[in-house]
């Protein structure tokens, strides 16, 4: 049997995988019982090399080929999201409160469909493969890429790939471009201090909550009028919290949000800007302002040499129309950045809209269902890329 064959034969397989892992989601760092279930998968396997606990529940799996070539990193995300499931499947998520909201539980099962082809495949196999399963992807803004880099997940990698299920794409499209495909996300807490008093005399206070509403509409100009319309960026205010009674002139305010930017230029410019605002906003209202800026994922770019070659690869398997260079990058953020700052790579959008379907729910959404039909497609995916097919 080819590859084509052996994907689809174990799709069934895939699928239980996938469900299982979905009733059982894990929070990032938390990821215990999923990593038992990955070891119990590759065990059962064979062949495998397996390395667990790194970077946390993290694990690395090699397999060496039977003539030399290049060595390959294929990498799965583990972690869940802090959602209550509403998709009332019957395999929807046990654990209250958690769910798998952002397709990690298809990405374990695509690369460990891979992990079952490439043994069956061993001895076509030039150079080494790694599997990388790794946890905290969504524990922004750290991340568990770096720890997993930091542990040696890269040592002797030649280029690394991943995946990652897209409903915005028709399913059995596989998506990517050269260059920047998904952004860098930064967080940001504001404080801002003033002195409160009685709301019938605030002009013996200093209004906290008057700073902060000035400091919101001020921070609009920073996409609007100093940066580079051609250099996109998002700042986005999503907390404001001040005051505890309705009639005390709040003596705090606290603000929280997120910066997202391809470009280190309107990174430095973000961070800049917003300095400069809150301290002139504070200066002019009596307050004083602290910023708190924490630099969370990098840009993700992905090495054009390797965008060609998994599109490529895909094209090869399921048609060159189902591969496509995706017009436009995307505002949200991943920590593979880290990996492909090491690490020549490509990461690919596989896309998972199924035709006619009237619920298409987006990522990190308490509807979001996963389309089944893509696990087998994944699998050999990873597979074909450590295989050079």
């Amino acid at each position: 049997m080819n590859l084509i064959d052996n994907a689809r034969s174990i799709q069934l397989h895939l699928v239980d995988i996938r469900r299982e892992l979905h009733q059982h989601p894990e929070e990032s760092n938390k990821e215990k019982d999923t990593a038992e279930l990955i070891k119990r998968e590759l065990m059962e396997i064979g062949s495998w090399t397996i390395r667990d606990q790194i970077g946390g529940y993290g694990i690395l799996a090699d397999l060496v080929g039977a003539v030399p070539g290049p060595h390959t990193a294929l990498r799965a995300d583990m972690d869940a999201l802090s959602i209550q499931e509403e998709t009332n499947l019957p395999f929807s998520s046990q654990n209250p409160g958690v769910m798998h909201a952002c397709g990690h539980d298809n990405h374990i099962t695509c690369l460990l469909g891979a992990a079952r082809l490439l043994a069956m495949h061993k001895n076509q196999l030039k150079g080494q493969v790694r599997l990388i399963f790794q946890p905290a992807e969504e524990n922004a803004p750290v991340g568990g890429s770096r720890k997993m880099i930091a542990a040696g997940a890269l040592e002797g990698i030649d280029r690394v790939f991943g995946l990652h299920v897209w409903p915005n794409l028709s399913a059995g499209v596989l998506g990517a471009k050269p260059g920047p495909q998904m952004a860098a996300s930064d967080h940001f807490i504001v404080r801002i201090k003033g002195e409160s008093a009685h709301g019938a005399m605030p002009h013996l206070g200093k209004d906290a909550l008057i700073a902060g509403a000035h400091f919101v509409s001020a921070v609009q100009t920073i996409i609007s009028r100093n940066s580079d319309p051609l250099d996109p960026g998002v700042i986005t205010i999503g907390v404001m919290k001040a005051g505890s009674r309705y009639n005390i002139v709040p003596e705090e305010c606290l603000l929280e949000g997120t910066c997202r930017t391809y470009s280190a230029e309107m990174r430095e410019l973000a961070e800049k800007r917003l300095e400069q605002l809150l301290k002139g906003i504070c200066s002019a209202y009596g307050c004083e302002g602290d910023l708190d800026y924490q630099r969370g994922y990098s840009a993700l770019r992905n090495d054009p040499e390797q965008v060609e070659y998994l599109l490529t690869t895909w094209g090869k398997l399921f048609g060159q129309d189902r591969s496509i260079r995706v017009p436009q990058p995307a505002m949200t953020a991943e920590d593979f950045s880290f990996y492909l700052e090491k690490t020549p790579g490509a990461f690919g959008w596989l896309g998972t809209q199924a035709e006619n379907d009237p619920e298409v729910w987006p990522l990190h959404s308490s509807h979001y269902k996963a389309n089944e039909d893509v696990l087998w497609k994944g699998a050999a995916l990873f597979a074909a890329l450590a295989l050079g097919v």
